[in-house]
């Protein structure tokens, strides 16, 4: 009878594990830096927002649109007739 190691020794699953963990620290920057720049944009649009006179408040455009971002651009767009 051959011994045959555990799967956990074999060097194909370590090379796994690596790769599952480097995804995972790659997912997590992205999101991380996703998260960091909406916040920016929101900061900068709010500041933007104040003296001018809308008919929409901020939070009314978030809430017709539910958050996305195209649509908040396009709702902060002034037009001229």
């Amino acid at each position: 009878a051959q011994k045959t190691n555990p799967f956990y020794e074999e060097w194909w699953f370590l090379v796994v594990i690596a790769l599952v963990g480097l995804i995972f620290i790659l997912l997590l920057v992205f999101v991380l830096i996703i998260r960091g720049q909406s916040k920016k944009y929101a900061k900068k649009s709010d500041s933007g927002n104040g003296s001018k006179a809308t008919a929409l408040s901020h939070g009314e455009m978030v809430s017709l649109d539910e958050g996305s971002f195209p649509a908040l651009e396009l709702n902060n767009r002034r037009l001229s007739v």
